[in-house]
């Protein structure tokens, strides 16, 4: 077992964060705690071995103070009622979906249809989405007081890892007209208005549902990212992928405890927590890039055809996110304080995650799709130092911000 710094040695030694009204109960005198997990997806999922090597380092770290108990692929909770049930603590930590409460949770609504792509690089399209939007809304103050305000702390108040997503579909799907009648499975209010702005007929459902609606034909395609293609198995059924179309990320993913949980955790476990978000978020961005170029290799030695939108479409496309970056401050809801700054500074935070990947820690390269990749025989980059910069830029003001 590794030996406990105290509570003043790690707020200086990992992040120099003040701990103020420190709980009379220090981690040596916590009672056990058993934390249920309602994990979205099986053991041996791609984006359950982060979080399982992230829930045994907090195992490790406070001595097994904590222990967390796994609930897999929607045994405890179904995957649209995760977000409340974390809230009223039927389980006390997990990934929670809030675009299935949009009115409950607005501000997150409205927060995940900015997560336009930009960046034709895959690689770090997909890293600087999800960092800059990770930064984002943890400085999003309306956004957290929701989350609060549900029940929820959230460590990791949004992290999007799907990079753009796509129409999988059975049949053709590079024009407007071969989109035209088809129904497509979409993940919320955002999707919806992608669906139809391109003729599709948008189907809410679920992820764990789309295999079986995909095999019994409740729908023709599927909107979503490349590696929950991949891992879902979807190229069994959809063999056409207009990933080329860019469409919005699912920015809507609030990784958090339970409110009460959290506030039972003394200072100096909860500093642990969160030294260890920083580097469970560099490897969930790890796990998701490796399953994506993964998903991409395999799906092309099987057949996959990665269909390319054609002028039509592609304006269509272009046109609808124009709009969507233009009256984004208008269609705020009215908890955003400043909805005009708001976008601004998520531009600007876009642009330095943008040239911290690309120019320090080597996640450029000339690569225009997840193909152009593979063709070229490109490789991951080193994740290692991404830790020290998601604790510095994202993960130190925030725990501060909620001391």
């Amino acid at each position: 077992m590794k030996s406990l710094l105290t509570a003043a040695t790690l707020s200086t030694t990992l992040f120099a964060i003040p701990l103020t009204g420190v709980s009379a109960e220090g981690l040596a005198d916590m009672k056990p705690m058993t934390l249920r997990v309602a994990s979205l997806y099986g053991p041996d999922n791609w984006f359950t071995a982060p979080m399982e090597a992230y829930t045994s380092r907090l195992e490790e770290r406070s001595g097994g103070k904590l222990t967390f108990e796994y609930y897999y692929a929607g045994s405890l909770v179904p995957a649209k009622e995760l977000t409340s049930a974390l809230g009223d603590g039927i389980f006390d930590f997990g990934f929670v979906l809030p675009a299935y409460e949009p009115a409950k949770f607005s501000v997150d609504e409205w927060q995940g249809s900015l997560a336009i792509p930009s960046e034709q690089n895959p690689i770090l399209e997909v890293a600087t989405t999800a960092l800059a939007g990770y930064e984002w809304n943890t400085g999003l103050s309306s956004h957290t007081k929701q989350l609060l305000d549900a029940g929820i702390f959230p460590v990791m108040p949004s992290f999007s890892i799907t990079g753009p997503y796509g129409i999988l579909c059975k049949d053709e799907n590079a024009t407007m007209a071969d989109l035209e009648g088809k129904r497509s499975r979409v993940a919320g209010e955002t999707w919806t208005k992608e669906a139809q702005n391109l003729g599709l007929t948008p189907v809410a459902l679920p992820i764990t549902e789309v295999y079986q609606s995909f095999q019994s034909g409740v729908i023709d395609c599927w909107m979503g990212g490349l590696a929950d293609a991949g891992a879902n198995g979807f190229f069994d059924h959809g063999k056409y992928f207009n990933l080329g179309v860019g469409l919005t990320a699912y920015a809507q993913s609030v990784y958090g405890f339970n409110l009460d949980t959290w506030n039972a955790f003394p200072e100096e476990l909860k500093a642990i927590v969160w030294d260890e978000t920083a580097q469970y978020a560099s490897e969930l961005l790890e796990a998701a890039l490796k399953q994506q170029l993964n998903a991409a290799t395999s799906s092309l030695e099987n057949g996959v055809v990665y269909t390319t939108p054609d002028a039509e479409m592609r304006a269509k496309v272009d046109t609808y996110h124009d709009e969507v970056r233009e009256n984004a401050a208008a269609n705020s809801p009215a908890e955003v304080e400043d909805p005009a700054a708001e976008v601004a500074r998520l531009a600007e935070i876009r642009d330095k995650w943008h040239g911290i990947l690309g120019d320090e820690l080597g996640f450029g390269g000339d690569y225009t799709s997840w193909g152009d990749f593979v063709a070229k025989g490109g490789e991951l980059p080193d994740f290692a130092p991404l830790k020290a910069h998601i604790l510095s830029e994202i993960v130190t003001p925030f725990a501060t911000a909620q001391e």
